[in-house]
């Protein structure tokens, strides 16, 4: 219950995504022989959608996108990945949707943590045996590559940058840009 409520802190409020995150990340961490709510830094965990549960994870697990031990994937799924890069074993923890079985739409949040708490991990969620190749740029420590963007100048890091021609260029000038720059 203590990282259950460390979670819904750090989310805001607890939901049914922080209870299920929360339990996901304590399974995938109990599965690698790891201890929920102490960081690991053997630990990188790739989360599969950018929703509640994804805050539960990062609040259990202790890891982060600034320590690049915490990867969103933008899949859309109530999934996670835990990778010992020590080792190389990885494993994926995905919600069977059991939370949702028989679901009563008047369930207060107590009564969901109530029913998830009694509920056997094994029951709620899927253990999958996963291989995962990890670039180098994208594992925790200081940047392998730094280079200046050919046309805007700017600096980019961790190999995320694109040749051509023989020059570096920054994904926004490369392909184009989430946002665009209004001159006043």
């Amino acid at each position: 219950m203590e990282l259950l409520k460390k979670a819904g802190e750090f989310h805001g409020d607890i939901c049914g995504g922080i209870v299920m995150g929360t339990k996901l990340a304590m399974y995938g961490m109990e599965t690698m022989g790891m201890t929920p709510g102490q960081k690991d830094k053997r630990l990188i965990v790739f989360t599969e959608i950018d929703r509640c549960i994804s805050d539960a994870v990062l609040s259990v697990t202790r890891t982060s996108l600034g320590k690049k031990s915490l990867k969103p994937m933008h899949y859309g799924k109530f999934a996670a990945t835990f990778v010992n890069i020590d080792t190389g074993e990885a494993i994926r923890v995905v919600d069977l949707g059991a939370n949702k079985k028989d679901r009563d739409e008047n369930e207060t949040t107590e009564e969901l943590i109530e029913r998830i708490n009694k509920t056997p991990a094994e029951e709620l969620f899927e253990i999958q045996k996963v291989s995962v190749k990890i670039d180098p740029n994208d594992l925790p420590g200081k940047p392998l590559e730094i280079v200046t963007c050919a046309d805007c100048g700017e600096v980019v890091m961790d190999g995320k940058h694109h040749l051509k021609g023989g020059k570096a260029y920054c994904t926004s000038c490369f392909t184009g840009s989430y946002y665009q720059v209004i001159d006043e």
